[in-house]
């Protein structure tokens, strides 16, 4: 893992008003929910479109050989099409080589730990040298904006993450995953979002530690070998609750989505982007939870210059 480029919509509209017409307290949406205002795509602009966005990011932040990448891999729960898939439109759009594989993953918000154990495991099978993951998952236009479980909750935003065999990055060291058994119900979509919020809290703060200990431990490692933990921004108090479950410190399990909100398979690409570049963390520990319900971690470690 090389770089990661975003795509951010300028356009945010504020939670302040629409909370106090749900009956929410201030000190619920600064405090718990943690999403003041929320990144909003254009009315125009589709699945396609913010792929593209993304992938222009990225290209202006490292030498991407654009005819040399064999694997686009898109991870969304909404592509334009039912036929063809998401990965097939953008690689159109990108004009990418005929030797490109190309597939999506739907997941939702552990679809980034999914897609880059996915990602790495198709490189090393197949001998590939150069690859993206795409996560795109715009929800704005896709939730009751008079459902309090959903409303204040989510943003639109897209990333696009280059992988190669060689060079400084992060490579992938190792990955766990689960699906809770009858638990499936916690999120739907079926003419929006619906999603049972106390279901989803307790399902994460019950399975999420354990696993991610679990990680740790068949590697040798306490959470205080671990230099930050980038978890799934599904709330402020979730994600405080689940760091505190594991007695990591507030500020290396950081909640940064205040401003734009949760972003579904984007939120931890997001966060990532700046530490891939930074290249000065040795590891990063990443955990997607949500829709299923399941949930992936992976374990990074950074690798140095000619590795």
């Amino acid at each position: 893992m090389q770089s990661i480029g975003i795509y951010m919509p300028t356009r945010r509209e504020s939670n302040w008003e629409k909370a106090e017409q749900l009956g929410f307290a201030r000190d619920f949406l600064e405090h718990k929910l943690g999403v003041v205002q929320r990144s909003i795509k254009e009315p125009d602009e589709s699945n396609s479109d913010l792929c593209v966005l993304a992938f222009d990011d990225l290209r202006q932040r490292t030498n991407l050989p654009l005819d040399q990448i064999q694997l686009l891999v898109v991870v969304t729960q909404h592509p334009e099409f039912k036929v063809p898939h998401a990965a097939a439109v953008v690689h159109n759009r990108l004009g990418l080589a005929k030797h490109c594989m190309t597939f999506d993953v739907s997941h939702g918000c552990a679809g980034f730990t999914h897609g880059v154990t996915i990602v790495t495991g198709v490189m090393e099978t197949a001998r590939l040298d150069h690859a993206v993951l795409i996560t795109c998952d715009p929800y704005s236009d896709k939730v009751d904006p008079q459902n309090k479980d959903t409303a204040l909750l989510f943003g639109d935003a897209a990333t696009a993450t280059y992988f190669t065999r060689t060079g400084p990055g992060y490579e992938l060291v190792d990955s766990n995953f689960g699906t809770l058994p009858d638990s499936y119900r916690c999120l739907l979509f079926r003419d929006c979002l619906e999603m049972d919020g106390g279901a989803v809290f307790k399902h994460a703060v019950q399975e999420v530690p354990p696993s991610l200990g679990e990680l740790l431990q068949r590697n040798g490692l306490a959470a205080g070998d671990v230099d930050l933990f980038l978890l799934h921004q599904g709330s402020k108090y979730l994600v405080e609750y689940v760091a505190r479950k594991m007695r990591v410190p507030a500020e290396k399990a950081p909640f940064e989505a205040a401003d734009y909100g949760n972003t579904v398979s984007s939120s931890i690409p997001l966060m990532l982007q700046k530490h891939v570049d930074a290249g000065v963390l040795d590891r990063i520990a990443l955990s997607g939870f949500g829709v299923g319900f399941t949930w992936g971690n992976n374990l990074l470690q950074r690798t140095r210059p000619g590795t």
